[in-house]
């Protein structure tokens, strides 16, 4: 990490240098005009947005995962053009899904054998906290329709609307993940709610499964109140909050392991879908405790 002075100029404003390299690296010279991302405890200072990063890539050899993981690293490393040589129909079927995934990313030409990929996204239209509060009140609704079907009525119907909005999390994480860059607070932050989100999909598959509810599960409403708060934590920069947290889930930890000792009661196939959705749990207050970690560490720095 590099330091700089911050000096006076007159009565009101004030002069920090920027690092040469930096300003080499991305061909800027006297009189270029910035752009400055300000939140209460950071400033992200962006240059003109050059739409010129282009990409060709031949995907000889690539899976569909394969496929999928280039163009994903292509559009978080903020390429704006990326010109595809397709060899498979599979290959053209992970085209079509990963376009379908990135916010953003749509199938401009497509000539046969190549197959050209354009980013309509200017990030400076684009507000990253207001789009970490997204991402984050997308998850809570999903774990809190998830305590709700699974421990007062199961309802198939929301169930199913809960795994539709996991891929819009994914979704969203990706399009922070390309907006922050450089900036670790808010990556780690959308990384520990696209992880959440995902272990809500497999919960509530595992409810899909049991088909009922269970009063047993209700410390599941506990839970939504950590995450709400860790969130809230993150997003108000509030250390207080975050310890507040962090008792929470030391105290809420025990409970869960007591919980595990009653699924004995229950069939094998019952105790398999209830151990998921309480290992579930288990694992959505571990990330609530990193987020809250992450509040309490930026505090400091």
């Amino acid at each position: 990490m590099e330091t700089r002075k911050i000096f006076r100029s007159g009565r009101g404003s004030y002069i920090l240098t920027l690092p040469k390299e930096w300003i080499r690296k991305n061909g800027l010279r006297e009189g270029d005009v910035l752009h400055l991302e300000v939140s209460d405890d950071c400033i992200m200072i962006l240059p003109k947005y050059n739409r010129n990063k282009k990409a060709f890539v031949d995907l000889e050899g690539l899976s569909f995962e394969g496929v999928v993981r280039r163009i994903v690293a292509y559009y978080l490393a903020n390429y704006d053009t990326v010109r595809l040589k397709v060899q498979s129909d599979e290959q053209r079927r992970a085209i079509a899904f990963v376009s379908e995934m990135l916010i953003g990313m749509e199938i401009m030409e497509d000539t046969g054998s190549e197959v050209e990929l354009i980013v309509y996204l200017d990030p400076y239209k684009i507000n990253l906290d207001e789009t970490i509060g997204r991402i984050s009140k997308v998850c809570i609704s999903m774990f809190s329709d998830l305590v709700k079907i699974s421990t007062e009525k199961f309802d198939r119907s929301i169930a199913s609307s809960i795994i539709v909005r996991e891929s819009e999390v994914d979704r969203l994480c990706f399009l922070i993940l390309r907006l922050a860059g450089n900036l670790k607070f808010h990556r780690s932050f959308a990384r520990s709610i696209e992880r959440i989100a995902d272990h809500i999909e497999a919960m509530t598959e595992a409810t899909m499964i049991l088909g009922k509810s269970y009063c047993e599960l209700s410390i599941g409403n506990e839970i939504l109140n950590v995450l709400k708060q860790s969130s809230m934590a993150f997003l108000k920069l509030d250390i207080e909050m975050a310890e507040n947290v962090l008792e929470k889930v030391a105290g809420l930890k025990g409970r869960i392991s007591n919980l595990q000792e009653r699924l004995l009661n229950y069939s094998k196939s019952e105790i398999i879908a209830l151990k998921t959705i309480i290992d579930g749990m288990e694992r959505i207050l571990a990330y609530s405790s990193d987020i809250a970690e992450l509040v309490i560490d930026r505090s400091v720095e």
